[in-house]
């Protein structure tokens, strides 16, 4: 069986949010008016595959919710009821639905489910002063842009590989030295770029940088390149099928790091499928997984959400599944220590976006 093994990392594990943003276990059925939540997903186009398993997180946050006596305010339970719809994957339409949902009275918001969506409609969120929860927002240029009704369960993209780096740095003997390679998209080249930065402050001396076509076949030139100074770590910033393409070319050319590293692939099914023993001793970097050894709080740890989501949806959660009940829990908890509802239908957006802070 193949071993990718998995680093943990964000400002905010999902794991730890799962755990600890939750409503308390109640018995019996909520009483008070439900409060009407929008959410903005890619359920068709390009991004669906991530939009419908954030979809099934947030329908699985929904039902756990509401069997567990509701969201509570003043003491008075009120059902959550999440209202989906699609952006086609598309950002234009992804601002006009946000638009929609608020002129149908959605004072919250969770969504979008991926960063370009997620660029169009915080904005639109901003401008009404309404929160919104997002499960997919990531991009540094979306977090950064000082918005006060934007909040995100995902760890900044800049950051994908300092856990990773953290975890060699505390091994024995002690990594001294690192080469990147990084795909040649705008996204691929912002994360390669403040690796390298956050390498160097932590010690580390960068010995070779280089771009390569995104979604190329051959990367035997590149990976010669970087690995030709000797370093301990070779880490790469890209895509799925260039990181099994990478394992390839490095096993036919022997080239053998003290650790192989990648933003994509390792954890993902297909990756092992295809590599299946050459997987092994591979490290890659991501925002969830079901083993994650976090303390259980008054919701699931992460084992046991993912067994019982199994036992919901058939299939095992993803880390836009996690993402997604993760942030229904943050609004959830945010709502329950800042939300004072004349009725359940509206409530005090200010003292809810600082809650969720």
């Amino acid at each position: 069986m193949p071993r990718s093994r998995l680093i943990l990392l964000g400002l905010i594990t999902l794991s730890a949010v799962l755990a600890a943003c939750s409503p308390n276990a109640s018995s019996g059925l909520p009483t008070g008016e439900p409060i009407n939540v929008g959410a903005v997903l890619s359920l068709t186009g390009s991004q669906a595959s991530g939009g419908q398993m954030a979809k099934e997180g947030y329908l699985f946050c929904q039902n756990w919710i509401n069997t567990s006596g509701g969201i509570k305010v003043q003491g008075v339970g009120h059902p959550i009821n999440i209202d989906m719809v699609d952006d086609q994957s598309r950002p234009s339409i992804a601002a006009t639905v946000t638009e929609q949902l608020i002129t149908q009275h959605h004072s919250l918001l969770l969504g979008a489910s991926n960063d370009a969506t997620a660029a169009r409609a915080a904005p639109v969120a901003e401008q009404h002063q309404v929160p919104m929860v997002s499960s997919g927002a990531s991009s540094d240029a979306i977090l950064n842009n000082n918005y006060h009704y934007l909040f995100s369960v995902l760890a900044p993209d800049t950051r994908q590989l300092q856990g990773l780096i953290d975890m060699a740095l505390s091994l024995k003997p002690r990594p001294q030295s690192v080469s990147l390679l990084f795909a040649s998209d705008a996204l691929s080249s912002e994360v390669a770029y403040a690796t390298a930065n956050y390498a160097q402050a932590s010690g580390l001396n960068v010995l070779y940088g280089s771009s390569y076509a995104t979604g190329v076949n051959d990367l035997s030139a590149q990976l010669g390149a970087a690995a030709g100074p000797g370093p301990d770590l070779l880490l790469e910033v890209g895509h799925p099928s260039e990181s099994v393409r990478t394992i390839q070319q490095a096993r036919q050319m022997n080239i053998q790091p003290k650790l192989l590293g990648f933003t994509s692939g390792p954890g993902d099914a297909a990756f092992t499928r295809q590599l299946h023993k050459a997987a092994n001793y591979s490290f890659g970097t991501t925002q969830w997984m079901p083993a994650a050894r976090n303390p259980r709080g008054s919701f699931l740890d992460s084992y046991h959400y993912a067994l019982a989501y199994q036992g919901q949806f058939g299939h095992l959660p993803d880390d836009h599944s996690a993402a997604a009940t993760a942030a229904c829990l943050t609004l959830d908890a945010a709502i329950e220590h800042g939300l004072r509802p004349a009725s359940a239908g509206r409530c005090d957006r200010a003292g809810l976006a600082a809650a969720d802070r």
